[in-house]
């Protein structure tokens, strides 16, 4: 598969320039990723307790209805703007 992006040509010692190789990312970016990953494992844990109790015929604490009802679509909406982020910083770079 040929390489798409633009080319990097190697330096005199035959290495690749490592500088210009890789673009600056945002500082923000790690931790909301992290954010977004934490509060998916979150959600699906909240999802997973709830539906234990429900099948178990215990009532189920609304912290777990909480926490799957707003951790799973924020996590969603977090990812898909990193996904966004990424396509746009990769189309301008």
């Amino acid at each position: 598969m040929e390489h798409l992006g633009p080319h990097h040509a190697d330096s005199a010692d035959g290495t690749a320039a490592q500088g210009t190789a890789r673009k600056k990312r945002s500082p923000l970016r790690l931790p909301a990723g992290i954010l977004a990953a934490a509060l998916a494992v979150a959600g699906v844990g909240s999802l997973a307790a709830l539906l234990l109790e429900a099948l178990r015929g215990e009532a189920v604490w609304p912290g777990f209805a909480a926490g799957a009802f707003y951790c799973l679509p924020l996590a969603f909406l977090m990812m898909a703007g990193l996904v966004i982020d990424s396509i746009v910083r990769r189309r301008r770079g």
